[in-house]
């Protein structure tokens, strides 16, 4: 008989949906960490027989999935939770410039890596620069990645700088700093955002032993070419094409030389208006699959046709904000041209959350009332489109995604002995539209456990609400928020 060999963490009797290229289930199996990776993935007996382990965590009636991946989120949103008015909006922008210090984007930071800790998110993307969040500063970058560090989930940040045709901002663009005595207003520039991203690249891709990477996230490589209902702008025309050139190959130059993804936006006649004034082989050097489209809603039938041929990653939102008037992503007619999509939250404001769980069912059932039918996207690829697929789109997944041997160790559990989990029928199905974020047990990130049958233990939570609380009344009562607290969409006010 050999000898045992010695683990940090052996997590068993449960079912294993490993995510892995075969999507290989194992009815009773689990997981043997050493060192942060993942040394084993296999039947529970025959783990029990190959490895002693310094903790071991039984699982029985639950199942183990690899820690769950939000490809699309913002940094600061947290914070404005539920204000929101069907008729003055939210409050992002100028609260976000004007109102807030870098205590408020730590709490903030603190309070959203801790809610997808606790629904078993271990990777997210969070967009602290370009818009409606700022980069006037690396500070503000530098707070969300301390956050992140500190709870122990891994996030991609997002930086770069706001539109220069379609900015959401007030020009001359400019924000509030604090210094602990008084608040100073500085206007900066296109090209003051740009070194400032490039500055929180350098010091922080790939920091805190590889817990942050950093994005770059100009928000609409291609410019914006949908109206917005409540905030009218000006849409590009011709005249703005040599400048949203210009401004989208210098960030495709800078994703090059870090070696960073692209992270931006796209609705209909986005790629229609790039490829008529941009032409087919700027469009080529564009696009590739180191880029995530957030949201794709209305994309047309070239549009698929040509980010499917680039293989670039779309990060669809069933539950978004005005963007479903734009029609839905066309995700059957992506994955079939070839791109990978991904399913995301957006999260989480003005009324979402970051519970990823809650996705999958609303982004089913988006292309069940399009296409008629129900068998467009199975359960088992939403549950791919959650795990090893936003692995992909965020470029970790060779590292992270599934439960693979020599992958880093990012492991949960859901308990299933539940009333609305029971009977364990189809795990898939149950996942896909009967779990929540809530039915989340236990957490592992790079072999640590965060969270153990239901508590967090790598931050004291308390502390952490507590101190959001206190950040978000002061920012409230610098930028007065009342116009949002109206619920302008009531029988009476609505319009």
């Amino acid at each position: 008989m050999s000898a045992c060999s010695t683990v940090d963490l052996l997590i068993v009797g449960g079912v294993v949906h490993t995510m892995d290229p075969r999507d290989t289930v194992i009815p009773d199996g689990g997981v043997a960490i050493r060192d942060g990776r993942i040394v084993g993935v296999d039947e529970s007996r025959v783990l029990r027989a190959a490895h002693q382990a310094k903790t071991v965590v039984e699982t029985s009636g639950s199942v183990i999935l690899p820690g769950l991946v939000d490809a699309y989120g913002h940094a600061g949103h947290g914070l404005i939770r539920g204000l929101f008015d069907a008729k003055a909006g939210w409050p992002s922008g100028r609260l976000y410039w004007h109102a807030t210090t870098l205590d408020w984007w730590y709490a903030e930071s603190m309070l959203s890596a801790t809610e997808r800790l606790r629904f078993g998110v271990t990777t997210g993307q969070s967009i602290v620069g370009a818009t409606p969040a700022r980069m006037d500063s690396p500070a503000f970058a530098e707070q969300v990645a301390r956050a992140y560090s500190r709870v122990g989930v891994r996030a991609v940040l997002g930086v770069g700088p706001p539109d220069p045709v379609f900015s959401h901002l007030e020009e001359p663009w400019s924000a509030s700093t604090f210094d602990g005595r008084a608040w100073t207003t500085r206007t900066f520039s296109y090209e003051d955002a740009v070194r400032n991203s490039i500055d929180v690249i350098e010091r922080w891709h790939g920091g805190s032993n590889g817990l942050v990477r950093v994005a770059l996230a100009p928000p609409y490589l291609f410019g914006r070419h949908v109206g917005h209902r409540r905030t009218p702008h000006d849409l590009p025309t011709a005249a703005d094409a040599r400048v949203m050139l210009e401004h989208a190959a210098e960030m495709r130059d800078v994703a090059d030389r870090y070696g960073v993804i692209v992270h931006t936006h796209m609705f209909a006649g986005s790629v229609d208006f790039a490829l008529e004034h941009f032409g087919a082989a700027e469009i080529d050097r564009l696009l590739g699959p180191d880029v995530v489209i957030a949201h794709g809603n209305g994309l047309r039938p070239r549009e698929v046709e040509i980010l499917g041929e680039h293989r670039c990653s779309v990060a669809t939102v069933a539950y978004t904000h005005e963007n479903v008037w734009y029609g839905f992503a066309p995700v059957p007619e992506l994955l079939d041209a070839g791109a990978n999509v991904v399913i995301a939250t957006d999260g989480t404001a003005p009324y979402t959350s970051y519970d990823l769980l809650r996705e999958p069912a609303r982004a089913l059932w988006h292309q069940w009332m399009k296409h008629g039918r129900q068998d467009v996207v199975s359960h088992a690829k939403a549950l791919r489109m959650i795990t090893i697929d936003a692995a992909h789109a965020l470029g970790l997944g060779s590292e992270v995604g599934s439960l693979e041997v020599g992958k880093r160790a990012d492991v949960i559990v859901l308990g299933f002995d539940r009333p609305h989990l029971t009977p364990m029928t189809s795990v898939e199905v149950l996942l896909t539209h009967y779990a929540s974020g809530h039915d989340v047990d236990t957490v592992v990130v790079d072999g640590t456990i965060l969270m153990l049958e239901g508590k967090i233990t790598s931050v004291d939570v308390a502390e952490v609400l507590a101190r959001a609380r206190e950040e978000a009344e002061l920012a409230f009562e610098r930028a007065d928020v009342s116009r949002y607290r109206r619920d302008g969409g009531t029988a009476e006010g609505a319009s």
